[in-house]
């Protein structure tokens, strides 16, 4: 028998003896096994100035292994957590699910906190710690600003 028959021969048992010990149960529809948050990120665009009223832009994203609605909330350290929010999973980088939340916020007064974005659904899953901070060291002309 020649050396690249022997090759071949030992290639296909291999296949072979690796699929004999799959079962039934080892295969999962979709390719991705069941449904999973991987991990979730928060950033905070904060004003460009030191003038108030003024806006910041919160952005989360949160990655998962399979499309569709996911649910999310945001958190201020020390303070609460706001209402839960659904977002939408879709297809993005190495086979994952990207979801964006984006949001204006209104900044009328000084602030400096910290926010985090959370997962639900029993997920577990949290973000990082995100600064917000505005001095509002000064207001405009006829604007008075609120405590």
């Amino acid at each position: 028998m020649s050396l690249s028959r022997i090759l071949l021969a030992l290639v296909a048992s291999g296949f072979l003896a690796t699929s004999a010990h799959a079962g039934p149960g080892d295969f999962l529809s979709g390719g991705n096994g069941p449904d999973k948050v991987l991990k979730a990120q928060l950033g905070i665009k904060g004003p460009k100035t030191a003038a108030c009223p003024n806006e910041a832009t919160v952005t989360g994203w949160v990655f998962t292994n399979y499309p569709g609605m996911v649910q999310v909330m945001v958190a201020r350290k020390g303070q609460g957590v706001g209402a839960p929010v659904m977002i939408e999973a879709k297809p993005a980088a190495n086979g994952q699910y990207m979801a964006v939340y984006s949001r204006k916020v209104a900044i009328s007064g000084p602030i400096d906190a910290e926010y985090r974005l959370l997962v639900g659904g029993g997920a577990g899953i949290v973000s990082n710690w995100a600064p917000l901070k505005a001095s509002c060291s000064f207001g405009l002309p006829g604007v008075e600003l609120g405590g």
